[in-house]
């Protein structure tokens, strides 16, 4: 997989990753356990935004 395909690819993961979380607060109910659910998609979804665009390096 070239660089090009794997951003287009990793952004549009991350866009559903934030679009469900932002989607699933609305949706599930108010339990903190689902808000924590709802809550680390959202965040996993900029997590893997930024990781995509090369904003920060994992360690290997």
């Amino acid at each position: 997989m070239d660089e090009r395909t794997r951003t287009v690819v990793g952004l549009g993961g991350a866009a559903l990753l934030v679009v469900g979380g932002t989607l699933a607060t609305g949706y599930l109910p108010s339990r903190p356990r689902s808000q924590l659910l709802a809550g680390a998609m959202i965040v996993a979804g900029f997590a893997l935004g930024f990781y995509v665009l090369g904003e920060f390096d994992l360690p290997d």
